[in-house]
Order: C-alpha cells, then sequence, then structure tokens
C-alpha cells in the first residue's frame, strides 16, 4: 500500500506540473519582435537583400498591392531583387504596434513604410503604406515573417 500512495502522489504531481502552461511575457516578445522588424528594415536599407531573407520563413507568403500572392521564399526573393534593381528603389519601415499569441510563438505586427523610387521623369516618387506582417516562431525560437501584406496609406500631413 505504501507504494501505492506515493505513486499516487507522484502520478497527481506529474499531471498538475505537466499540465501547467508556460508563461509567456508578451512585453517582451513584443519588444523584441518590433525591434527585429527595426532591424530588418535597417539590413535591407543597408542593401543586405540576401542577408534579410533568413527572416522569411520557407513557406512564407507576400500580398503586395495590385500583384497576385507570391508563395515560397524564392519568389518572394525574386520580387524583393527585381523591386531593388529599379532606379532609385529604396524601401523602410516602423512596426506601430505588435500582438503575441497567448503561446508566444505566433504574432503579427502593424507597421508603416515608405517605398521611394525614380519616376520616368527623374522626379522621385515617395509611396506610404499600411502594412500587416504575421510571425511565427521556428523550432530553435527565431521569429519568420510568414505572410507580409500592405497596401497605400494617405500621405502623412507635415
Amino acid at each position: 500500500m505504501r507504494f501505492g500512495r506515493i505513486g499516487a502522489l507522484l502520478i497527481c504531481n506529474l499531471l498538475l506540473f505537466g499540465c501547467s502552461e508556460t508563461t509567456v511575457n508578451k512585453e517582451a516578445e513584443a519588444e523584441e519582435l518590433m525591434q527585429l522588424s527595426r532591424d530588418w528594415s535597417a539590413m535591407v536599407g543597408a542593401g543586405e537583400l540576401e542577408a534579410s531573407m533568413d527572416l522569411w520563413a520557407a513557406d512564407a507568403v507576400m500580398l503586395p498591392p495590385d500583384l497576385p500572392v507570391l508563395a515560397g521564399k524564392e519568389a518572394i526573393r525574386d520580387y524583393v531583387m527585381g523591386a531593388a534593381s529599379i532606379p532609385g528603389f529604396r524601401i523602410s519601415w516602423e512596426p506601430d504596434s505588435a500582438h503575441i499569441s497567448k503561446s508566444g510563438d505566433m504574432a503579427y505586427l502593424i507597421e508603416r513604410n515608405v517605398i521611394e523610387f525614380d519616376g520616368e521623369d527623374g522626379s522621385k516618387i515617395v509611396t506610404h503604406g499600411k502594412v500587416i506582417t504575421v510571425w511565427r516562431k521556428d523550432s530553435q525560437g527565431q521569429w519568420k515573417n510568414v505572410v507580409d501584406m500592405w497596401n497605400a496609406a494617405p500621405q502623412p500631413a507635415d
């Protein structure tokens, strides 16, 4: 009988502690992800396009305005490299807010972007966008972008 009571206590402890949820510090995760987005923007701005591709998940999708869905890292790479070859092309973005899932392995960011390029007449064209990006942690616990979608935003007031 004595082993039965000890065994029952062990099983209860395993059930109690094995089923407890991991506490996620959503504020810390949100700040980490927002900083990662800022760093990614700086990386792209510095022309480190190939290195920036590491932040995309292999199964990522991009939904650029007025174009079909780009599915997978290779299609996204082709789009990014093509955009970068446009004369005067420059893109930057800034996250406004991060929203982390209860489990801490999924999130989305609300962001703003600015895209610049040279027009046919040599004038600078500047567009502003509203952006949502969806992120997922990979098996090593690193945030990877899985969805990137944006559309036009009004010009900011000066």
